[in-house]
């Protein structure tokens, strides 16, 4: 039977690097974030994101524009309740859809910044959060999306607190030291979860 392991954490911690390597190692990903982009384009959720919002949220070639989008949504929580209530069902509808295709692999991992803060908990087996120091999160921030001290701050303080994502997880993953130590600390506990099999003479993954 298909484990289903929900991967998290906060912004600029490294998920997406463990969701890239474990891609890389055969491991099947659904990722929450291009479902939700992808759902934008669903014929039934465009025709009620223009009734809702207009047809300015349309560019020339008639695909929902996600910044403009954004603009008329940010800072405004009827607005976004009400992109929610259109977009999230379909969301977790296609989320299931595709969880459900993959019935003989060991382990189907589900990718979801939000995993805790949507209900998708309830969609998977066990739980992995990345997390690494306030410090690095921060410098790794700034850094990625060129933004200053205080604009990534209040990035960050926007978001659920790692800390209580850490106590509903069954491991955190430290990615404050090289991307070869986390990827470590993945493998080894994937293994202990008899999720992998690695081989006893070299240690690498089969």
């Amino acid at each position: 039977m298909t484990k289903i392991l929900g991967l998290t954490g906060g912004i600029a911690m490294g998920k997406s690097t463990i969701s890239n390597f474990l891609r890389d190692k055969g491991i099947p990903i659904v990722d929450a974030d291009e479902i939700a982009h992808a759902v934008l384009e669903f014929k039934a959720v465009k025709v009620q994101l223009v009734k809702a919002f207009g047809t300015p949220i349309l560019n020339e070639q008639k695909q929902v524009d996600r910044k403009q989008l954004g603009k008329i949504v940010f800072g405004e929580s009827k607005k976004l309740g009400e992109l929610n209530q259109i977009v999230q069902p379909v969301i977790r509808q296609e989320i299931i859809r595709q969880l459900k295709s993959f019935t003989t692999e060991p382990v189907v991992v589900l990718d979801a910044p939000v995993l805790f803060e949507q209900g998708y908990e309830t969609l998977v087996d066990c739980i992995m959060v990345v997390s690494t120091t306030p410090a690095e999160q921060l410098r790794r921030l700034m850094e990625r999306d060129h933004l200053t001290r205080e604009d990534a701050q209040k990035r960050i303080d926007a978001q659920m607190p790692i800390e209580i994502k850490q106590k509903k997880a069954d491991v955190t993953i430290d990615s404050s030291g090289s991307i070869e130590a986390t990827q470590k600390q993945v493998i080894e506990w994937l293994v202990k979860q008899n999720l992998l099999q690695t081989s006893g003479k070299t240690g690498e993954v089969k």
